[in-house]
Formats: C-alpha cells, sequence, structure tokens
C-alpha cells in the first residue's frame, strides 16, 4: 500500500554568493580581481523542498497554555524550595550525582545551579581519592566522569576502574 503512494523530494543545490575574506577593504559593489578569480565566490550549497508545514502560523500564535499565572508561579517557587533541601541532605557521593542526573534530565538544572556547582566542586576536589563508593562500580565511575566532563571539570580519561 505504501509502494503506491509516491513520496517525490527532491534536491536542488542553490548558489549563494559570498564575500572572499581577503577582500574586506575593497567596497562591496567593486569585484576586484585576485589571482585568477574576484572578490565574490559561488557557494553551492543543496537543499530539498520540504512539504509546507499542516499548521500556519496564526494557529502557532493562538496555542495558549493553562500553566501561567501567579499561582503556577508560585507554585514553583515553592517546589524549588522543597528541592533545594534535597541537595544538600543527600551525602553520598553516588546518590548526590544521580540526583543531578536526574534533575539534568527533567531539564530543572538551571534552578540550582549552585548548589549543583558546590557539590561537584567537592567531588572534584576528592577524584583522585579512591573510594570505596566507586571502588568496582562501572555505573558510578561513568555517571561521576561524564558529569564532571559536562560541567567542564578536567577529568582525565586513562583512571583505571
Amino acid at each position: 500500500m505504501l509502494a503506491s503512494i509516491p513520496i517525490l523530494i527532491t534536491h536542488t543545490r542553490l548558489p549563494i554568493m559570498r564575500r572572499s575574506s581577503s577582500c574586506k577593504a575593497s567596497p562591496p559593489g567593486n569585484q576586484s580581481m585576485i589571482g585568477n578569480s574576484t572578490c565574490e565566490e559561488i557557494i553551492v550549497r543543496r537543499t530539498a523542498n520540504y512539504h509546507p508545514p499542516i499548521w500556519d502560523y496564526d494557529y502557532v500564535q493562538s496555542l495558549r497554555s493553562d500553566y501561567v499565572g501567579e499561582i503556577y508561579t508560585r507554585r514553583l517557587d515553592k517546589l524549588k524550595r522543597d528541592v533545594k533541601p534535597m541537595l544538600g541532605k543527600v551525602k553520598k557521593p553516588l546518590d548526590q550525582l544521580e540526583l543531578i542526573d536526574v534533575l539534568q534530565r527533567l531539564g530543572l538544572y538551571y534552578h540550582f545551579k549552585d548548589a549543583i556547582k558546590r557539590i561537584l566542586d567537592s567531588i572534584y576536589n576528592q577524584y583522585n581519592q579512591h573510594e570505596e563508593w566507586k571502588k568496582e562500580d562501572l555505573y558510578a565511575t561513568a555517571l561521576e566522569f561524564r558529569l564532571l566532563r559536562q560541567h567542564g571539570y578536567d577529568v582525565p580519561e586513562g583512571v583505571a576502574v
């Protein structure tokens, strides 16, 4: 059945004019020669003829959220106040890393940047100590490595598990 429906997406190449980086001094309308070429280069880029979207601009602009207003702002602030102490109560490094990972995956990391930075700083300062919580645990080592690297800490990749 699907074979009977023709789907045609053609790829075309559109020429794009661009000034050469070596022609900054000449005015835009002036085409001076550099070697055997002019200052303007023709770059050919590939495009595709996609179908237009099914939603028009007015429809997208008409979409509204029910979760705006002072009630939801207060609720958000209350939930942030409830989660901040959780970051301080968790003492085991693996539990701290898992909580940070969950907050990142939920997209809530930016609300708790300072507390997360403090936790990662303390874990990074103890990084070279071979602690029991990550000894012979590939998951813990990988999670620690990934989170520290994601947050810009200089962690070598050659540490044995």
